[in-house]
């Protein structure tokens, strides 16, 4: 017996081509999850553009809106407590004036003003002016005026040391005053 040549047979198909064949306009699909299998895992990205957005307007929205001052301070109130008459009206703080005055070529003259009697050396003067004073039973504080007048004709070495006697006497408040007549107070 002859062999006849056969013809290849085609490989058999499935029912989806069979009637994909028979209708062309269908469209097959594939689940994202078959798509994915056959693809292979993919790596996610992340679209960090719209992140950086909204940072710098947040960062933009806290600067304008910050306030770089320092706070205000709080001052405290204490009120006073229990009842009592009026506080002791403040004394007036009268200057003491000291008159330095010359007499001769270097002679001088002291004169305090507030005093009965005039000192006759500045050492007396500073004796004086501590005398003076509330801690030695005098009416005066150490931060009262204390006003030196020199004449016109006066050595400045005079004037000098009736300074140097209220400063040795601790006041702390001491002014000159021109000559003529002129106090400063």
């Amino acid at each position: 017996m002859s062999s006849i040549p056969s013809k290849p047979t085609p490989p058999p198909q499935t029912a989806a081509q069979v009637q994909g064949a028979a209708n062309p306009d269908i469209v097959h699909h594939k689940s994202a999850r078959r798509k994915r299998k056959e693809v292979g895992p993919t790596r996610m990205d992340l679209n960090l553009t719209s992140m950086i957005d909204v940072v710098f307007q947040l960062l933009i929205y806290f600067i304008i809106t910050a306030s770089f001052t320092e706070g205000e301070g709080v001052i405290t109130a204490n009120f006073p407590t229990g009842s009592g008459g009026a506080p002791d009206p403040l004394k007036l703080e009268q200057p003491i004036k000291i008159i330095v005055s010359s007499k001769g070529q270097t002679g001088y003259r002291i004169g305090v003003d507030k005093s009965p009697t005039d000192p006759s050396t500045f050492g007396d003067l500073h004796k004086m002016l501590e005398g003076m004073q509330e801690a030695n039973g005098g009416f005066f504080k150490d931060d009262n005026p204390v006003i030196i007048q020199p004449s016109a004709d006066v050595r400045w070495q005079h004037v000098v040391n009736a300074f140097n006697a209220a400063i040795r006497a601790r006041f702390k408040n001491i002014a000159f005053a021109q000559h003529g007549g002129g106090d400063g107070g």
